[in-house]
């Protein structure tokens, strides 16, 4: 977490490792759960701005990156 961000907000301006291929897997559940224009570069798009900023897509795919302990 970055010092800047407020309790419980992902840091966004943290790195993070995010390669395309998991950017697609991330993408490809979206596409089955109702987001059929989804793609990687869309979900990386989305995890790069506050959380605030943020539409379903990029909430959704923080929510699964956190519960696999990508941010904790």
């Amino acid at each position: 977490m970055t010092g800047d961000s407020p309790a419980g907000e992902v840091g966004y301006r943290q790195h993070f490792n995010l390669d395309h291929d998991d950017a697609a897997e991330i993408a490809e559940f979206l596409r089955r759960s109702g987001y059929p224009g989804c793609c990687a570069s869309q979900v990386t798009a989305e995890l790069a701005k506050p959380e605030r900023e943020r539409s379903m897509i990029g909430l959704i795919a923080a929510g699964m990156l956190q519960s696999a302990g990508w941010w904790l």
